[in-house]
C-alpha cells in the first residue's frame, strides 16, 4: 500500500488497529490527536512498555502524530487540506461529534468525493435510537449476546480480550481495502458506516441463525462447546488443563479404541453420532475425565500427537511468550522507544508476510511529534 495516504482521527482500539494494519501494509498514516489533552487515552492505560502504554505500542507503530482542535476554524481548515490529499479517512468519533466536525458521511461525500471514509461507532451512525450511546468492548459483548454465551451456567462473563474492538479494527481494514480496489475501477470514493455491533453479530451468527429458524436458545457452558462432544476443557492427573476436540464420529470411535482402550465403547449406539454424544454429554465427559485423571498432560499430548487427535494446552500468557510459534515465527522484535529504551514489540502479520514497509521509524509516535514536518511541508506525506 505504498503511496496510500491515511488520516486517522482515532483513539482507543478499533480505529487504531485498523490504521496500524494499513500502515503495516505500507500506507502512510497520520494520527490526529486532540490538542489540549495528553492525546489518545490509550497512551496512558499502563506503563508496561518502557514507561509507555502497552496497548498504545501494539496499536500505533509506524504512524505520525499531529494534535488538532477540531472546534477551531484554523485546525479544521488544516484537516480539510490534509483530507484533500488523502486516500483514506478513518475515525471512531461518536456520530454526533463526527457531524459537528463535518466528518459525517454526507459532509465527506460533498467535500471529498474520491475519499474512502470509514466511520467506526458502537451502534452505527444511521440508527438514531441507539447511535448516541457510548459503546465500549464489554458493552457490545453484552448487547450482542456474546456474554450470554460466555461464563458459567450461573454467571455471564466477558471474553478475556477486547474481541469486539479487535474484530472491528480487522473488519474495517478489510472493507477499506475492498473500497480502494473498487475506487481503482470506478474512480469514486466510499463512505463506510461500520458498527461494532455489526461485527459482533459475526461471532453469534450460528446461534442467531439457529434461533431465527428453529427457536433454539443455546445454554451457557464455561468449559464445553455448545454443539460438539467431547470438546472442552479437561483436567489431567497432574493438575494441568487441556482442551480436547473430537469433532467427527470416526474420530470418536478411534479415540475410544486408541486412547480409552475400549472397543465396545467405540460401537456403543449411545455415542455413535455427535447428536447422540451431545444428548449423553455427561456420560461422554465422565469417560474422558476418568482417563485424563490417570495421566499427566505431557503423556496425553504425546498420545494425541501419535494418533492425530486435536488438543490445545490451556496456557497462561507467560507460557505463550515461550511458545514455539512465538519464538520460531518472528513474532517479536526489539524496537527502540523515544526514550532510547528497548521495547519487545509484536510484529504485525502484514510485515511477516510481505516484509517491512519503507520508513525508518517503527515505534509509535510521541504526542504531536510530527507537527513541524506536517506544517513545514504543508503535505500529508507518503509517496505520490
Amino acid at each position: 500500500m505504498a503511496g496510500i495516504r491515511v488520516v486517522a482521527v482515532e483513539h482507543s482500539v478499533a480505529g487504531p488497529l485498523c490504521t496500524r494494519i494499513l500502515g503495516d501494509l505500507g500506507a502512510h498514516v497520520l494520527k490526529i490527536e486532540r490538542s489540549g489533552t495528553d492525546g489518545d487515552f490509550a497512551r496512558h492505560w499502563d506503563s508496561h512498555a518502557a514507561g509507555e502504554g502497552a496497548q498504545f505500542w501494539w496499536l500505533n507503530r509506524r504512524k505520525q502524530s499531529l494534535a488538532l482542535d477540531l472546534s477551531a476554524p484554523g485546525d479544521r481548515e488544516l484537516l480539510s487540506d490534509l483530507l484533500a490529499q488523502a486516500d483514506v479517512l478513518v475515525h471512531n468519533m461518536s456520530p454526533a461529534a463526527a457531524t459537528r466536525a463535518a466528518l459525517d458521511k454526507e459532509s465527506v461525500a460533498r467535500a471529498w468525493p474520491t475519499l474512502i471514509a470509514c466511520q467506526i461507532s458502537g451502534y452505527g451512525a444511521d440508527t438514531p435510537s441507539v447511535s448516541h450511546r457510548k459503546a465500549y468492548d464489554m458493552l457490545i459483548q453484552a448487547e450482542s449476546g456474546i456474554m450470554s454465551l460466555t461464563g458459567t451456567p450461573d454467571d455471564v462473563c466477558r471474553v478475556g480480550v477486547s474481541i469486539c474492538d479487535v474484530s472491528t479494527g480487522l473488519y474495517a481494514a478489510l472493507l477499506i481495502l475492498a473500497a480502494l480496489r473498487d475506487r481503482d475501477r470506478s474512480g469514486t470514493g466510499a463512505r463506510i458506516d461500520l458498527a461494532m455491533f455489526d461485527v459482533a453479530l459475526e461471532f453469534v451468527g450460528p446461534m442467531l441463525t439457529s434461533h431465527l429458524n428453529a427457536g433454539v436458545e443455546y445454554e451457557r457452558s464455561s468449559a464445553r462447546h455448545h454443539a460438539i462432544a467431547p470438546y472442552g476443557v479437561f483436567t489431567c492427573g497432574d493438575g494441568n488443563q487441556i482442551v480436547l476436540a473430537i469433532e467427527q464420529d470416526a474420530e470418536w470411535r478411534a479415540f475410544c479404541r486408541e486412547v480409552l482402550g475400549d472397543e465396545l465403547l467405540a460401537d456403543d449406539d449411545r455415542f455413535a453420532t455427535n447428536g447422540r454424544r451431545i444428548a449423553n454429554r455427561s456420560e461422554v465427559d465422565a469417560l474422558v475425565e476418568r482417563h485424563l485423571a490417570q495421566t499427566d498432560i505431557d503423556a496425553f499430548v504425546a498420545t494425541c500427537d501419535r494418533h492425530g487427535f486435536a488438543y490445545g494446552r490451556v496456557n497462561d500468557i507467560a507460557a505463550v511468550s515461550g511458545h514455539p510459534l512465538v519464538t520460531g515465527r518472528a513474532v517479536v522484535e526489539d524496537v527502540e522507544s523515544a526514550s532510547g529504551e528497548i521495547v519487545r514489540s509484536l510484529v504485525g502479520l502484514p510485515e511477516r508476510v510481505f516484509g517491512a514497509p519503507a520508513g525508518e521509524r517503527i515505534r509509535p509516535p510521541k504526542f504531536d511529534e510530527d507537527r513541524t514536518e506536517t506544517m513545514t511541508l504543508g503535505t500529508l506525506g507518503g509517496d505520490t
